[in-house]
């Protein structure tokens, strides 16, 4: 997060959009300011001047942490630019706002929605600038709502788009770094290492562009892009190089406690602990750790405890490491509960139940205070009662013997342990009755048969990892009655978004709605379109979505029609070759009402074995927490040859097995696989 929000700082600093005026001015004489050159730059009509002082405007107070007065001001500011048709500045003060939802609000979903609305008006006006920077805003919401996967296809996306440009966007350098990121924290060394390749060429013609930079921001460049090589040698084990790196990047650190010196010291901690140099490691992490305040910045605090975790375990200090893990587990608690009432409150802000939630409290006080009443009442008898008692159980414990006293009193507990043990044991058996049930009732809901028929190899499986689990997978056969006109196989795969009995049955109604849109030979984007409009509602109080693929393909031509609402890529196998599809990004279904997916098509997938799965395969976890990963699944797919649909789903189920060795499912597993078959000699 630091280095999210640091480098998003400093390109705007770059940027023309940050005046002279304002270089040393607090931030209510900047807004003054501002306000006084907007107004003579709109009396002389100085368009030009006008675009740079409102864009200037919004990144002052997004560099100066003023969220209220972005979204005050932001969406007046749009419409002023879009009337002069300066759409650089126009998305730039765009992304300020999401940004401002991700960073400062802790809007995720208000954010997703922005970012939706950005790239579907870049792509109405078809600039380009604005699709390459709507793609790397969705990285970062995808990346803060911890969707690694989706974040790393738009940060790529995006690069795509803005590397086409001249000049090259300073937002290219945004997107290097934060892909960088992802591609570290998910294990990609190899494609980071292959990324830094191009990133040094973009510095370099960077800075040849803009002879005018500040060396301060040059050098900062040069580090991140040095700290990413660090980080991807290091992955890959090429430790002198990492190092050689590592002492490029120092020279670039000027002060103990900025910005690249604590970044610094956190990529050599990881160095030293990958070669086994736990006491180098050791006090590289403790120069970090001085200069971090838990209490203020408990992410920061939290990502070194976690690389101090691993060098106290290097060298068997438990004891320590014991203390850190209970600290970490208390400052994470905290955190956790924060984010819990930030989403509350962005929800209420969206759903307008302020009012709701003061009748709530009002109704919640008078709960209490008839409460509070009848438990006086009740204390009262229980006085009066107790009084009694104990002048009656005095006059008896003279006519009773001890011993008769103390039996009587062992019997009746034990009565009691009796009957508690008996209605606990009798509760657990209800409840696992009704989970076998339920588990039976969803497993019935997924198809068990596939069609007999030589053209077409159909095959699929779901495990849940619980008693009840939340992945779906279907298909519907549309046999054609008209002379000349071919079948339809309908199929889609999804992936409901928790565990356990509210996943399966926010996974009943996706299913059922599924089967019905099919039945009426919708294609996959309406049908995706109008499940989401379904799901979407205010009935969905919990918030869940689900994450599909949609599929339709002829059975007379192989050609194929899809939508991807969010889901992994599925895999496709040309002549023995896999190979990941690429995909619009759509929104999981469940999260924006009317919103409108996007289809794709293949021409032909005829002979070509098409794979689809859930997270449930490549997240799979072995007991060192090591998951099975897109690159393994690639790789088994290609060395061993395709028999059939089943025999590959059955295979990939015990390679993942046996990737676990014994660890507890962490997710549902599920794997539909469709091969359309034609001889060549009937084509």
């Amino acid at each position: 997060m630091l280095r999210r929000v640091f480098l998003t700082v400093a390109i705007c600093l770059l940027g023309s959009i940050v005046m002279p005026l304002t270089a040393s001015a607090a931030p209510k004489e900047k807004k003054l300011n501002y306000i006084k050159e907007i107004a003579i730059a709109k009396k002389n009509n100085d368009y030009e001047r006008l675009g740079k002082l409102i864009a200037g405007r919004i990144t002052t107070f997004y560099n100066n942490g003023q969220s209220d007065s972005i979204l005050a001001h932001v969406s007046e500011d749009m419409k002023t630019l879009e009337e002069l048709e300066q759409w650089n500045r126009y998305y730039e003060i765009w992304t300020c706002k999401i940004n401002t939802l991700i960073y400062y609000n802790n809007s995720k979903n208000m954010a997703l929605r922005e970012v939706q609305a950005m790239y579907a008006d870049a792509q109405k006006r078809n600039n380009q600038n604005g699709m390459g920077i709507a793609y790397y805003t969705m990285g970062n919401v995808y990346l803060n709502m911890n969707n690694l996967e989706e974040s790393a296809n738009a940060y790529k996306k995006g690069l795509a788009i803005l590397l086409n440009i001249k000049p090259l966007p300073s937002a290219v350098q945004e997107l290097y770094s934060y892909y960088g990121d992802v591609l570290n924290e998910q294990q990609r060394f190899k494609e980071l290492d292959e990324l830094t390749v191009g990133w040094k060429k973009f510095i370099e013609q960077f800075i040849e562009e803009n002879p005018e930079m500040v060396q301060s921001y040059t050098e900062t460049l040069w580090f991140l892009y040095d700290v990413a090589c660090v980080q991807a040698a290091t992955g890959l084990g090429d430790y002198e190089r990492a190092q050689n790196m590592l002492d490029e990047a120092n020279q670039y650190v000027h002060a103990e406690d900025d910005y690249l010196a604590t970044t610094w010291l956190i990529v050599a901690a990881q160095l030293r602990l990958k070669q086994g140099r736990f006491m180098e490691a050791l006090h590289l992490n403790n120069r970090r750790m001085e200069l971090v305040n838990p209490d203020e910045d408990k992410g920061v605090f939290l990502s070194i405890a976690a690389q101090r975790t691993d060098i106290l375990e290097g060298l068997h200090r438990f004891e320590e490491l014991s203390k850190l893990y209970r600290r970490m587990y208390f400052l994470k608690d905290s955190l956790n509960s924060a984010d819990t009432k930030s989403q509350l409150t962005e929800m209420n802000t969206m759903f307008h139940v302020d009012e709701l939630e003061r009748e709530q409290e009002q109704l919640k006080m008078e709960q209490e205070r008839a409460q509070f009443r009848n438990m006086l009442i009740i204390g009262g008898l229980i006085l009066v009662a107790m009084v009694v008692f104990i002048v009656f159980r005095t006059i008896a414990a003279r006519r009773l013997k001890k011993a008769h006293d103390q039996l009587q009193a062992t019997h009746e507990e034990l009565l009691t342990a009796y009957d508690q043990l008996e209605e606990t044991t009798t509760a657990k058996e209800r409840i696992e009755s009704d989970l076998r049930i339920a588990r039976n009732i969803q497993m019935g809901m997924v198809p068990r048969s596939f069609p007999a028929r030589p053209d077409l190899d159909l095959y699929g499986s779901m495990t849940p990892a619980k008693e009840v689990g939340g992945d779906l997978y279907g298909y519907y056969l549309a046999e054609s009655t008209e002379e000349g006109k071919s079948d339809k196989l309908y199929f889609c795969l999804g992936d409901v978004s928790g565990k356990g009995v509210p996943a399966s049955l926010f996974m009943a109604q996706a299913t059922r709605l599924f089967c019905t849109l099919a039945a009426q030979e919708m294609m996959p984007a309406e049908i995706a379109t109008r499940i989401n409009n379904a799901l979407s509602g205010e009935d969905n109080e919990t918030g869940m979505f689900v994450t599909m693929f949609l599929g339709l393909l002829d059975l007379g031509t192989g050609h194929l029609d899809f939508c991807n609402a969010g889901h992994n890529p599925p895999v496709l196998l040309r002549d023995g070759k896999p190979e990941f599809i690429e995909m619009v990004p759509n929104a999981p279904v469940g999260i924006i009402p009317e919103l409108d997916f996007e289809g794709e098509e293949i021409a032909d997938i005829t002979n070509c074995p098409l794979f689809i799965y859930t997270d449930g395969l490549n997240e799979a976890e072995n007991r060192e927490k090591e998951q099975f990963s897109d690159e393994r699944l690639l790789e088994i797919m290609e060395q061993v040859p395709f028999v059939s649909s089943q025999q590959t789903i059955e295979m990939l189920r015990e390679e993942v097995e046996k990737h676990r060795d014994g660890a507890e499912p962490n997710d549902d597993l599920t794997m539909l696989c469709v091969k359309f078959i034609k001889e060549e000699n009937n084509s």
